[in-house]
C-alpha cells in the first residue's frame, strides 16, 4: 500500500515540476487579474444599480399616478434589461466573445418561444390589458358568464373573486380575446326596478310616491334624471318601470334600499301593492 502511495505522489510531482510551466502562468494570472476584477465591480456595481434605477422610475410613475399594474411590470422589466446589460458587459470585459454569446441566446430564444407560444400569448395578451387600461385591480367584470372583482393582474393569469368569495384564474389571452364586461368602469350604472300597484291607484301619486322614495336614497345620483312610467298592465297590477342612476360603488346595496323606501313610501300615500289572489264563489 506504501509503495503504491509513493507511486502516486512522485506522479503528481513529475506534473507539478515539469508539466505546468509557471512562469506563463504567472504572467496570464497577472494580465487577467485586472479584466476579473473589472468584470466583478461591473457586475456588482451594475446588479446594485438595476434595484436603484427601477425604483427611482417606479417612484416617478407613482408621483404621476401610473396604474399600480403597470408600475410593477415595468419595475421587473427594467431590472430584467439592465441585468442582461451588466452580465454580457462583465463578460465583455473578461475577454468572451459577446457576439456569439447573444446570437446563442437569441437561437435559444425563438426555440423557447416556439415551444411556449401560449405561454407568450398570455404574456403579451398581459401588456395590452396593463397599458390599454382594459380593467384594473377592483374593477368588477364579467367573462364568459363568470362575474367577479379584479384582484390581480400578473402577466400570465389574472384572478377574479366572485360574490361568493370564490376565486376564477383567467389566461389573460382569453381576456383578449373574448368579449369583457366592465361593471365598474364609470362612477354610476343604471338600475332598473319594477313595482306593482292596485288598478284604480292614482297614477300621479303613485309616482310622486316613488320619486320621493329615490330623494331619500344617499345611493341615487342626480347626475341623471330617473325615468318613471307604466310598463305593462298585468292580470292583478300595474306594473310601474322604474331606471334610476345609482353609485357603482353602492350599485347592489342601493337596490335593496330603494326598495325599502318604495314600500314606505307607498304606504304612506295609502297606496296598495296587490298580490295574487283567487275568488271562489260557491254556489248552494
Amino acid at each position: 500500500m506504501q509503495e503504491i502511495w509513493q507511486a502516486i505522489v512522485k506522479f503528481f510531482n513529475h506534473i507539478w515540476t515539469n508539466l505546468i510551466d509557471w512562469e506563463n502562468l504567472w504572467k496570464w494570472f497577472v494580465g487577467f487579474l485586472p479584466k476579473f476584477i473589472g468584470a466583478l465591480l461591473i457586475f456588482i456595481i451594475g446588479w446594485w444599480l438595476s434595484g436603484v434605477i427601477a425604483n427611482i422610475l417606479t417612484k416617478g410613475m407613482a408621483k404621476a399616478k401610473v396604474d399600480q399594474g403597470i408600475r410593477t411590470f415595468l419595475n421587473s422589466c427594467i431590472k430584467v434589461i439592465i441585468k442582461i446589460i451588466v452580465l454580457i458587459s462583465a463578460l465583455s470585459t473578461l475577454g468572451m466573445n459577446v457576439t456569439t454569446l447573444v446570437a446563442a441566446l437569441g437561437t435559444a430564444g425563438v426555440a423557447v418561444g416556439l415551444a411556449l407560444k401560449d405561454s407568450l400569448s398570455n404574456f403579451a395578451s398581459g401588456v395590452l390589458i396593463l397599458f390599454n387600461r382594459i380593467f384594473k385591480v377592483g374593477d368588477f367584470i364579467e367573462i364568459d358568464g363568470e362575474k367577479g372583482t379584479v384582484r390581480r393582474i400578473e402577466l400570465m393569469f389574472t384572478t377574479l373573486a366572485t360574490a361568493d368569495n370564490k376565486r376564477i384564474v383567467i389566461p389573460n389571452s382569453v381576456l383578449t380575446r373574448d368579449m369583457v364586461v366592465n361593471y365598474t368602469a364609470k362612477d354610476i350604472r343604471r338600475q332598473d326596478m319594477s313595482v306593482g300597484v292596485a288598478y284604480g291607484s292614482d297614477i300621479l301619486a303613485v309616482k310622486k310616491a316613488i320619486l320621493a322614495a329615490l330623494h331619500e336614497s344617499k345611493m341615487v345620483s342626480w347626475d341623471k334624471e330617473p325615468t318613471i312610467g307604466i310598463s305593462s298592465f298585468d292580470d292583478s297590477a300595474i306594473t310601474f318601470d322604474i331606471k334610476v342612476w345609482v353609485f357603482t360603488k353602492t350599485f347592489n346595496e342601493s337596490r335593496y334600499e330603494i326598495n325599502e323606501n318604495i314600500l314606505s313610501e307607498l304606504t304612506k300615500a295609502g297606496i296598495e301593492i296587490p298580490f295574487n289572489q283567487l275568488d271562489v264563489h260557491m254556489v248552494g
